[in-house]
């Protein structure tokens, strides 16, 4: 039979006299008109429109919608047979309140396989966050774009290949649109007065998913797609890599000596560090992957392996469903390539469940040499069928992922470039292939913050860009930017090796940004288990935090980290100050921890180099410490410590979830007449408390009342300083808040 596009009109408002009919939830109203068909979804106790359908299609051929008929009701969905003007082929139309907040659309065609869906809304003005890690602006309004990994974009576009994307976008209408579809799919937004998707599927299901708050949006997303992928501990230390470890061999004689020297030397300046992975080429053959090997270069990977393991350090390793050598003749015995681009390495179709499993058995010969982990590259660069692009992005993370899960339960991380959706589960971000410029930086400040709302909040960036060499003062921007990143990875190479190829300057800059990711662990570990939880982004857009403030909408220079911290970095070159937007409240720089400002206003920020505006929230409670020994052999006697840092607030309670690693506790503190009060149960590491005050006049820990010996107070600093053990409750006498009353 010919293609078939059913077009269906809808309005704002109901046609006069048409046949409506509702159905209800406590969240939500959904209008559904019979004649000519269309619908509306309202705020159940306003009554305001939130979103209005404009036109659905399906396939090539341009047919109207007469009218829907034969519905059939239960108590929470409505069916409806759609009928079409010049053809006796029939649509079906299912809604259904899946929860209060959630209203599932699922559209089929009668004839089975429809080969393509277009559902299409009527544009209200709203702003539009998420679906691509890439953009040129937050806020996605008149893009038009495919849903798929985005290949090589040029170098104006100082990004190639960043490729996290997931079919879900939020609006400040107060709803977000999730479409459950691995399909191949393009978004129009707000063009033309209209914003609408494709996918190409035997159907089209998505959910209309109420907030009103971004907060409760990106809660339910998570519900529904599941929740993102939570790193081990030690992966949220620093990561260092060459993009080959054959090619700068200045002081050793081989890629293994190198990699060794590389960990030495991190041990030699005291910068803290976890993971070291390499880059392809590490292997023999073509291309130097695909025979599952380590070359001459790396005489005894097994001891490489164990020698970073004595330093405190896991090695991470380069993977791709792109192949050659080894995997190729054996995937292309058995017809498991797709056809097509042999030169460039085709991909194996991993849909086939044997293939899928050679594939995972290939990977666990570095599982057995104890690979703790992979940066998994390419899947859009001509491998497969564009097709199958975003099921794949989900498929091989899976694979990966259970490859080292079969050997290491959850202590394993996995960086993927380019993944889709449901993914998350499975893996880690970072942003692709970045230009060592400050254009380069400032698209990774945007990257970040558009990966976070599409909920994959464990993200990084490599450090100093990848294309080329940073500059020294690129370099150190990119440090401090990185040191606010779940994710610190950071690139060595031949010019580009900071104990090499910098001054000491660089290398104690590098040190102090590393020392303090590493320092921010505690904090950092607690966002992205809330994060897991809630799919609120650790590294979050301002507008998610303070939507009524309309100079947010487009801001992408400023974020916050977790909920307590805003970052400020600087993406210009030669700047030592910048301007900086706080939104409503209180803020305290961070960076001399006494200077206080009134929100909703613009600041200048000093920023000498080694420096990065940061400021905190009236009211925040930050843990912070030591907790993770890694590579330290410069403290003999380490021991894992908290800092947990409070800045109460007379205004706003304090409370802060910190998660351990096992649990959560809730520590919270509180400004009131008389003093001030900090509260929390074992937190499972003992340390310091500081709370940023004023006037102490007094101490009490666990109804025991201290002597000046027993806590130390910095009257010039403002900070109160009282060591922990287990369980704590302080009463601060006569203490007031930073911020005043």
């Amino acid at each position: 039979m010919s293609p078939l596009l059913l077009v269906i009109g809808g309005l704002l408002a109901s046609p006069a006299g048409a046949a409506v009919e509702t159905l209800r939830s406590s969240a939500l109203r959904l209008e559904l008109t019979t004649s000519p068909y269309s619908y509306r979804v309202l705020e159940g106790s306003t009554g305001e429109v939130l979103l209005a359908h404009s036109a659905l299609a399906l396939t090539a051929a341009h047919y109207k919608a007469a009218s829907a008929s034969d519905l059939k009701r239960t108590a929470k969905s409505i069916s409806a047979t759609v009928s079409l003007d010049g053809t006796s082929n029939q649509a079906h139309v299912t809604f259904t309140f899946i929860r209060p907040e959630v209203l599932q659309v699922l559209v089929t065609y009668s004839t089975g396989d429809a080969g393509e869906v277009f559902q299409e809304f009527a544009d209200q003005g709203e702003h539009n966050y998420g679906i691509w890690e890439y953009g040129e602006n937050i806020d996605n309004r008149g893009i038009d774009r495919d849903f798929l990994g985005i290949s090589q974009r040029g170098p104006q576009m100082n990004v190639q290949y960043s490729s996290a994307r997931a079919p879900f976008y939020v609006t400040s209408r107060k709803y977000g649109v999730y479409v459950e579809s691995t399909g191949q799919g393009h978004y129009t937004i707000a063009r033309e007065g209209r914003t609408g998707f494709t996918f190409h599927d035997s159907q089209l299901k998505y959910d209309i998913i109420y907030g009103p708050n971004y907060a409760d949006m990106f809660r339910r997303y998570n519900a529904l797609a599941g929740p993102a992928f939570f790193p081990p501990t030690w992966a949220l230390g620093s990561y260092w890599w060459r993009d080959d470890a054959h090619a700068d061999l200045r002081g050793v004689s081989e890629a293994q000596e190198k990699v060794i020297d590389d960990a030495d030397q991190l041990r030699k300046y005291h910068i803290p560090a976890s993971v070291m992975w390499l880059d392809r080429p590490y292997g023999t053959g073509t291309m130097g992957w695909g025979n599952m090997d380590f070359d001459k270069g790396f005489p005894d990977p097994a001891k490489m392996v164990s020698d970073l393991k004595d330093r405190g350090m896991y090695l991470m390793i380069w993977i791709a469903n792109r192949n050659w050598n080894h995997l190729t003749e054996v995937a292309s015995s058995k017809g498991w390539l797709f056809a097509g681009m042999t030169t460039a390495g085709p991909a194996v179709d991993i849909r086939i469940p044997a293939a899928y499993d050679w594939f995972k058995e290939e990977l666990e010969k570095y599982v057995k040499l104890g690979i703790r982990g992979y940066k998994l590259d390419r899947g859009e660069e001509g491998e497969m069928p564009v097709t199958f692009q975003n099921l794949h992005a989900i498929l091989f993370t899976k694979l990966a992922a259970e490859s080292l899960e079969s050997a290491y339960g959850k202590d394993y991380i996995i960086l993927t470039r380019n993944v889709n959706d449901t993914g998350r589960k499975y893996t880690a971000v970072w942003n692709g292939d970045t230009r060592p410029t400050f254009l380069g930086l400032a698209v990774s400040v945007k990257t970040a913050q558009r990966a976070g709302a599409i909920d994959f909040p464990a993200w990084g960036s490599d450090t100093g860009g990848y294309l080329g060499k940073p500059d020294k003062e690129l370099f150190a921007r990119w440090l401090e930017f990185s040191t606010y990143s779940p994710i610190m990875e950071v690139l060595n190479g031949p010019g580009r090796t900071i104990w090499n190829d910098f001054d000491d300057d660089l290398i104690q800059i590098a040190r102090r940004q590393v020392v303090t990711h590493h320092d921010l662990i505690p904090y950092t570990r607690s966002c992205l288990y809330q994060a897991e939880q809630t799919g609120m982004p650790v590294m979050r857009s301002l507008m998610f935090a303070y939507p009524k403030d309309a100079k947010l909408t487009q801001m992408w220079d400023e974020y916050l980290y977790g909920g307590e911290i805003l970052v400020a970095p600087v993406v210009t070159a030669g700047a030592t100050s910048r301007q900086v937007y706080l939104p409503a409240g209180r803020w305290l720089d961070y960076n001399n921890q006494t200077t206080a400002y009134s929100g909703g206003a613009e600041i200048t920020a000093n920023a000498p180099l080694a420096s990065i505006p940061v400021f905190v929230r009236e009211g925040a409670i930050i843990p912070r410490g030591d907790i993770l020994e890694a590579n330290n052999n410069w403290e003999p006697n380490w021991k894992p410590s908290l800092r947990v840092e409070v800045f109460p607030s007379a205004r706003v309670p304090g409370r802060f979830e910190y998660f351990t690693g096992k649990q959560a506790f809730t520590i919270t503190a509180e400004a009131r007449r008389g003093g001030i009060a900090v509260d929390f149960p074992d937190l499972g590491t003992n340390g310091q408390v500081e709370i940023h005050c004023v006037s102490v006049q007094g101490v009490t820990r666990n109804g025991t009342r201290l002597t000046d010996g027993d806590y130390h107070f910095d009257a010039a600093a403002k900070t109160l300083t009282v060591a922990f053990q287990g369980a704590t409750r302080l009463t601060i006498e006569g203490a007031r808040s930073v911020f005043g009353e």
